[in-house]
């Protein structure tokens, strides 16, 4: 029986490529695009061709590890495996009875469209805030709070729901190892004696198996948390910033940022606590535009 308990442990159940620890986030971008647009009233089934394919290159562009080709074709397709996706017209496609992926080509040609089933369609046309919780589900599970917010605000998810998940000893343990300082800049404001906009963000993301420990985690300040978990900036195997260049603007944007490339950051006192370079690694792979 179709459930909103049912649909929710479905989208946590979905088949996500793995290779290693590869960030593969192809098919959660494409279901909170699908939900996003169903929020606004959009019809069940969404064309590929003109609705999925560039829209979605673009969200694995922006929101994706950076990669030589993106395939938005892939999780269009293979979505039909986990349970309430339905393709119309795949049965045009030359592999429509196997399970092997079509040339992406022949969903444009065949105007194959793709969406939630009639079943589910409805359950989320009679529950409009099933659809937020999905969102919010989806969020949490595959990006980190900055970036969260960020595909909310975009999207049009009220972004109130996010919830904040947040670890008050891991934030303590890794702003006390970096002396209550930016790792990068020095920003070191307080209120009184409470730091102001000084975070601790995770190199390697909670939701892909981070840990919540000094060793993977950077004391930022908010602007250069929320560079490092959009990969505006990295660090190098010397621990050296890293700056993509994709970043632009002037003035301060030059002071908070090329100013710093090429340099060390601040690191803790004890060398236990110093970033580890295979979290540093992954970061640079799967989350840095270099």
């Amino acid at each position: 029986m179709t459930s909103s308990k049912t649909l929710e442990q479905a989208i946590i159940d979905i088949t996500i490529w793995r290779k290693g620890d590869q960030r593969a986030p192809h098919k959660p971008l494409l279901l909170l695009y699908v939900l996003a647009n169903y929020q606004q009233g959009h019809a069940r089934l969404f064309d590929y061709g003109t609705e999925i394919r560039d829209q979605l290159h673009s969200l694995l562009e922006r929101f994706g590890p950076q990669r030589a080709q993106y395939r938005p074709d892939m999780p269009f397709w293979r979505l039909k495996g986990d349970g309430f996706w339905e393709l119309q017209n795949d049965e045009f496609c030359s592999t429509a009875d196997s399970s092997r992926q079509p040339p992406a080509g022949e969903l444009v040609k065949h105007s194959v469209a793709g969406g939630f089933d009639e079943e589910h369609y409805a359950l989320l046309n009679k529950n409009k805030n099933l659809i937020g919780s999905l969102a919010q589900q989806i969020l949490e599970a595959h990006f980190p709070e900055s970036i969260q917010e960020e595909i909310a605000d975009e999207m049009g998810f009220d972004i109130r729901q996010i919830r904040k998940v947040r670890d008050p000893q891991f934030r303590q343990q890794v702003l006390r190892a970096y002396n209550y300082r930016c790792a990068i800049c020095g920003f070191n404001m307080r209120h009184d004696h409470s730091p102001v906009a000084l975070e601790a963000a995770h190199i390697k993301w909670k939701q892909h198996g981070g840990p919540c420990e000094i060793p993977n985690g950077l004391a930022l300040c908010a602007i250069h948390h929320k560079a490092f978990d959009k990969g505006s900036i990295g660090l190098d195997e010397d621990m050296r910033v890293l700056v993509s260049p994709a970043v632009n603007g002037t003035g301060i944007v030059r002071s908070l940022f090329w100013d710093f490339k090429g340099k060390q950051i601040a690191l803790p006192m004890g060398r236990v606590d110093y970033p580890k370079e295979g979290f540093v690694e992954w970061h640079r792979r799967e989350v840095f535009r270099g």
